[in-house]
């Protein structure tokens, strides 16, 4: 009988241990934007989703060829929001086909997560909006070294869309240089709220505003996450409560919010993980 309770209590801790874990995992990581060019270091921007953002299990490292060399940097970075984050560097970025690698600490070993094309990603002016400062001091200890020679790091096999790699890789062109939000977007009153009928759904709310807030659905309906946490029942991102008056995003959230496809990957994955919890 106490053997048979044992089992059982065993089960049941080693069932919460492996929930804490899944809930740690990322099921989702983009690059946003880029605040950068050539020949200049590193800030960008990030779309994360995870169960929790625990910076002591991801690392993120830019990795690019000077010559026949090639230079890994790990970069700083700064929660944005709940699923956004800034990352930055101190070295200069010289190599166009520079690669910014994500890994994940599981089990007992770092493993490769993604590989993201930098220069891909849509470039975005500094502007007093859209500037992040980071705390470069107040980075959090990983909770082991990083092995970082060549590619030791696993491949995860969490990657949805491996990507193949290769150091004779020809060179893409950089894309041509977004013009700025800042010159030509409205700035949000801070005592805007949202108007909306009680049968509005997000998805119906933010398709009327996101013309009004140059920005595309997705990240509108992001935007309105982020601006009322508590306008959504058990802030999942799905279930929007009709008896609550909602903010109209700030400035600053919106101007996080400028490349239709990420926010799109962004939503949908931050959709699927609260349906799924």
């Amino acid at each position: 009988m106490s053997k048979g309770i044992f089992n059982k209590a065993v089960l049941a801790l080693s069932l919460f241990l492996f929930s804490v874990v899944a809930q740690a995992a990322m099921s989702h990581i983009s690059i946003n934007s880029r605040q950068f060019e050539v020949g200049q270091h590193p800030k960008i921007k990030l779309n994360i989703v995870a169960g929790r953002n625990d910076f002591s299990r991801i690392s993120f490292h830019l990795r690019q060829t000077n010559g026949s060399k090639e230079v890994m940097e790990e970069l700083m970075v700064q929660p944005i929001s709940g699923y956004m984050l800034f990352a930055i560097g101190v070295d200069e970025v010289t190599d166009p086909n520079a690669k910014l690698i994500v890994s994940e600490y599981k089990g007992n070993s770092w493993r490769q997560y993604a590989v993201l094309p930098v220069f891909d990603s849509p470039f975005i002016k500094i502007t007093d909006k859209t500037e992040v400062r980071i705390d470069t001091r107040n980075q959090p200890k990983k909770v082991a070294p990083m092995p970082y020679s060549g590619d030791k790091i696993a491949q995860s096999t969490a990657v949805n869309k491996p990507q193949a790699e290769s150091h004779n890789i020809v060179k893409k062109s950089i894309p041509v240089d977004a013009v700025s939000r800042s010159g030509s977007t409205p700035t949000v009153s801070a005592d805007c709220m949202i108007e909306r009928t009680p049968s509005d759904t997000l998805w119906r709310i933010a398709s009327r505003y996101q013309k009004q807030w140059n920005t595309n659905v997705y990240g509108a309906m992001l935007a309105i996450y982020d601006a009322n946490p508590n306008g959504f029942s058990k802030q999942k991102i799905h279930l929007i409560r009709q008896d609550v008056t909602l903010n109209c995003p700030s400035q600053t959230e919106l101007n996080q919010y400028v490349n239709k496809s990420e926010d799109k990957a962004a939503f949908e994955a931050l959709q699927q993980q609260h349906r799924a919890n």
